[in-house]
């Protein structure tokens, strides 16, 4: 609104100053014509024309006149439009700081909804003022921080006696994930906050937020909004996680162990060093769609059930998935460069273009599997179970890796190679 009426503002004074340069225009016009007009318009000598010069010369003087006080008028009312103008910010701006100021101060008050409306105080004004935007993310980070810490949140003596749920904490982020981007304004400082117990975040909407090294252990927040904010470093372990969102999210480095992220959306999300042993992943969308897949280097997976997860376009370079169910997951474009399989159960996963060089797969399960166009170079198959797999289109396989692994009469080999002695009887598997 206050965008519209300024733009109104501006076309107002434009069309202002055109017209009063018209005016001028028009004022500069006589003044000339007073010299040379008459004397071209009525020639001679006689009385007539000489009464008839003057007449002209008189009405021109007149016009120029009247012009030039219609260009001083014009300029002299946008001017005091302007002082207006002026004015009226300097007022806005005095009301804003002290509602800014009146605001803060309630933050303080020992009552919840005194606090509560300060906050929300806060919120119209980083909305009504962008100069002030950074000034209430400064404020309310703060309130965030230090409140969420508060001993007096967290009785010790009575397991039995209810945490308090701070519903101005979750008002205070809330408020800072949904206020407008602006440049060089961060979203959120929350570093060294902890939403544990007290502070009931669920369905927190945090997205964009700075939340490196939050605690957030065990914390309920299921349904929360975290897309594309930096967790990096958070401890999340335990937390409730369920239906949240975070798509984009940062979280390398973070602890996720023993943590419930059954039908998360992380789509996008950056894993890299993140801890997620024990993490409940059933369901989890961890696909990479295009050029932008879920990164879960060097993720240590120990413990986490991957069954019918969505790991396509993924990045696991490395990833430790000893002993990990990945059976009937999407894995079509995932890459396990250099990943620890070793133990790990494939049965029934789509693996399609995946890379799977360097991985270890010792005593893995791809039984019955069907590997499309599937990189095997240098990868270590020890013992590994490929019975009944079609490796037709396998990219890399070699003579020694077949010598190692296990297999059957139903496996399906590249050209070229052939099925081991040591292999269970069947019927031949070597090309078709």
């Amino acid at each position: 609104m206050a965008d519209n009426r300024g733009a109104a503002r501006r076309t107002g004074r434009r069309w202002l100053w055109i017209v009063a340069g018209f005016a001028a225009a028009g004022a500069v016009a006589a003044v000339a014509g007073i010299w040379h007009l008459p004397d071209r318009m009525y020639p001679g000598s006689s009385d007539g024309t000489v009464q008839a010069r003057a007449a002209l010369q008189g009405g021109l003087l007149t016009a120029a006149a009247a012009l030039t006080a219609v260009a001083g008028a014009l300029i002299a009312l946008d001017e005091t439009r302007q002082a207006n103008a002026e004015t009226r910010r300097s007022n806005e701006n005095t009301h804003v700081r002290e509602l800014c100021a009146t605001a803060i101060s309630q933050l303080g008050d020992s009552s919840l909804d005194v606090r509560l409306g300060g906050i929300y105080a806060l919120e119209r004004v980083a909305r009504d003022s962008a100069a002030d935007q950074r000034r209430v993310v400064d404020e309310l980070s703060a309130f965030a921080r230090v409140h969420s810490t508060d001993p007096a949140l967290r009785p010790d003596p009575e397991p039995a006696v209810p945490v308090r749920p701070a519903l101005d904490v979750h008002a205070a982020v809330t408020v800072l994930a949904r206020l407008p981007v602006l440049p060089d304004v961060p979203r959120a400082d929350l570093l060294g906050a902890d939403f544990t117990g007290p502070a009931e975040l669920r369905r927190l909407q945090a997205g964009g937020g700075t939340l490196t090294d939050v605690h957030l252990g065990g914390a309920d927040l299921g349904g929360a909004n975290f897309g594309g904010a930096d967790l990096r470093g958070a401890f999340l372990r335990g937390a409730v996680l369920e239906n949240a969102d975070l798509e984009g999210a940062d979280l390398g480095g973070a602890d996720l162990r023993a943590t419930d992220l059954r039908r998360v959306k992380l789509h996008g999300a950056k894993f890299a060093g993140a801890n997620l042993g024990g993490a409940d992943l059933r369901s989890a969308n961890l696909c990479g769609m295009c050029f932008v897949g879920a990164n879960l280097d060097s993720v240590d997976f120990r413990g986490v059930d991957l069954r019918d997860a969505n790991l396509g376009g993924a990045k696991l370079g490395g990833a430790d998935l000893r002993g990990v169910y990945l059976d009937g997951a999407n894995l079509v474009n995932t890459d396990f460069r250099g990943a620890d399989l070793r133990g790990a159960s494939l049965t029934g996963a789509k693996i399609r273009s995946t890379n799977l060089r360097n991985a270890k797969l010792a005593d893995a399960n791809l039984g019955g599997a069907r590997l499309d166009y599937v990189g095997f170079g240098h990868a270590s198959i020890d013992n590994t179970n490929l019975r009944g797999a079609d490796l037709r289109s396998v990219l890399g396989l070699t003579q020694e890796q077949l010598e190692s692994a296990q297999g059957d009469g139903q496996t399906r080999l590249p050209e070229g190679l052939m099925r081991p002695a040591s292999w269970t009887s069947g019927d031949p598997a070597g090309g078709a």
